[in-house]
Parts: C-alpha cells; sequence; structure tokens
C-alpha cells in the first residue's frame, strides 16, 4: 500500500487572533482576554495538525515577507519537525483575523482581512511550486480562500498541474471558488452545508437534504467530485465515496465545547491522516471526527491534545446509509 505525501496549499495565510469577550456587542466598548495568537490559515492548520497526529507534509503557498520567521518557528515546534516548510514570500503583510468569543450568550463572531494582494509573477510562482511538488503518490490539499490578485483561473490551473502529474487533488476552499469548478474533476471536497448547496443547488437544512445533496455532488451521483466529505457542527459529517456512504457524530456535552476555530481543518486532516495510513474510509471518518472534537473542546485555540483525539474515537456513533 502506498503511504502518500501530502502536500498543502495556502494560499491566503492568517495570523489568527481569538479573544473572548463577555456579552459582545457591535458597536460598544469591550473589554476582552486573548486566549490564543497563532499562524494560521486552513492548509497551514491541517499541516499542524497532521503532525500532532504524526504525519509528515509539506507546506507551501504564500507569506509576507514579514510573518516568514513567524510561521516557521511555529510550525517548527508544534510540528514536532514533521512539517517541511516551502512557502513563498510575496509583498504586503500577511493578514490578521479575528474571532470573538462570547461565554455568556455562547456565540462566535468572525471578522475575516482580504489578504496581500499577489503579481501575476508570484502566481506563476505558486503554479511552478505546486507543479513540481505534485507526484503520482502525492495528495495536494487547497485550503482557505485566495487573496486579491489570484483568479479561479489560477486556481484552475494548479489543479489540472496537479492532476496531470496524478496526484489527488482535496479541495476545501470560497465558495466563489467552488462554484466555479463546478464540472472539475476533484478527488476530494471538504463542504459545510452553504457550500454544498452552492454546489449542488439544493437544499441542505437537515441530514437528509446534506446526504442527498453530497451523492449529487459525488460521481455516483453524477458530479465530478470523487469523495464528498459534508461537515454539519456538532451533528459530525457526512463521507459520500465509491462504495461506501457513512454518517459519523460524536456526542459531546454541549458545556465541554470551547471553540469552534479550526474544526474544520482538523477533521480533514484527521481523515487524511487516517486514510493515507490505511485507505479504510470508515476509519477515516471516524478519525477526522474524532480530531474535530478534540479541537472543539480544546481550551488552547491551535492546539489539540491527542488524549483526547484517542477518547473520542472510542465513542464514534456511525451509521451506514
Amino acid at each position: 500500500m502506498i503511504r502518500r505525501q501530502i502536500v498543502t496549499v495556502t494560499l491566503n495565510p492568517a495570523v489568527d487572533w481569538v479573544l473572548e469577550a463577555p456579552n459582545f456587542k457591535v458597536g460598544s466598548h469591550i473589554r476582552a482576554r486573548r486566549i490564543g495568537w497563532y499562524p494560521a490559515g486552513n492548509g497551514i492548520n491541517v499541516s499542524r495538525v497532521l503532525a500532532t497526529l504524526g504525519t509528515r507534509s509539506v507546506a507551501t503557498g504564500f507569506i509576507g515577507r514579514g510573518e516568514l520567521t513567524l510561521f516557521e518557528e511555529y510550525l517548527e515546534r508544534v510540528g514536532l519537525g514533521r512539517v517541511v516548510m516551502q512557502l513563498l514570500i510575496v509583498r504586503g503583510r500577511t493578514r490578521d483575523n479575528m474571532t470573538f468569543t462570547d461565554p455568556i450568550n455562547d456565540t462566535e463572531t468572525h471578522v475575516r482581512d482580504e489578504g496581500f494582494k499577489v503579481s501575476p509573477d508570484d502566481v506563476r510562482r505558486i503554479i511552478s511550486k505546486v507543479g513540481m511538488l505534485a507526484r503520482d503518490d502525492s495528495v495536494v490539499v487547497f485550503g482557505g480562500s485566495t487573496p486579491p490578485g489570484v483568479t479561479v483561473g489560477d486556481f484552475r490551473s494548479m489543479l489540472h498541474r496537479c492532476q496531470d502529474q496524478g496526484a489527488l487533488t482535496v479541495v476545501d476552499t470560497s465558495e466563489r471558488i467552488l462554484e466555479a469548478l463546478r464540472g472539475e474533476p476533484i478527488w476530494m471536497a471538504k463542504l459545510n452545508a452553504s457550500e454544498l448547496h452552492t454546489l449542488s443547488q439544493m437544499p441542505t437544512e437537515t441530514e437528509e437534504q446534506v446526504i442527498e445533496a453530497a451523492r449529487a455532488v459525488s460521481r455516483t451521483g453524477g458530479g465530478q467530485v470523487k469523495v464528498v466529505v459534508a461537515t454539519r457542527g456538532a451533528d459530525g459529517a457526512v463521507l459520500i465515496a465509491p462504495g461506501v456512504e457513512r454518517v459519523a457524530k460524536v456526542a459531546v456535552h454541549p458545556g465541554l465545547i470551547c471553540n469552534t476555530v479550526g474544526c474544520g481543518d482538523s477533521l480533514l486532516a484527521g481523515l487524511i491522516h487516517a486514510w493515507s495510513v490505511s485507505h479504510d474510509w470508515e476509519r477515516a471518518l471516524a478519525m477526522g471526527v474524532a480530531t474535530a472534537t478534540a479541537n472543539a473542546i480544546s481550551r488552547t485555540p491551535g492546539a489539540i491534545d491527542t488524549n483526547d483525539v484517542s477518547e473520542y474515537l472510542g465513542s464514534i456513533i456511525m451509521r451506514t446509509l
């Protein structure tokens, strides 16, 4: 069995700030406590969690010159030497993202910066870089939004480079890009309810609706995505793959949930980690849901405890469709 090389691509990284602000209210002066501050971006998060679980990866994408050392030192420390950094420096400052958690009203408010603008030369460099890293034994994960200067055509060019080299492509990106990619052959797509609605043009409010929409997007339902992972927050996730249809979740007391920032990235990392070792989709889905749950209960944003992952792995509620 091939142990595949994992490559993560983060075109629009960020420094994530997580602030606890009781009784958060727009338009007022608020006293907040910083509970998290760390280099992030969907692909970066996936590499970090993969490393925590014991899987090596190569992390590429863009980074502002002033933040390169911050990202390198952070991933070297938390990645335990399992993340190979190959980020490309661009002009401009890496964006800051803000999350305000309100423990009184049990809400989260997310403020997302647009990000630096990249040049046509930067785009050519990243397309070439992705093409060099993509091999027939690679899984290439495209995570997060695109910065100004990267077009849908550029994104499609990177996908085609990967596919031409025989690499498996995973897409977890913005609805704008997903909608433009409709019809493109993709190995795996991780979609929340809103993104699944965008691709399927079907309702996605109930579990039954999510299942039918995921089937429609998958190749088994006439779509172009081989594996669909539809996330449903506290209700777990739906997996539609060739010959495999499963729903999985972990029953967790709501009082244990500390934050949901990064849970989708943790789910994807856990799934890829387990699948790359076993090629067993049921095992992969269980690991993904357990890892996302460990993320949700962590009091330290951006960190998971493998002991929590193991505990929740033994508490998976899985159903065959």
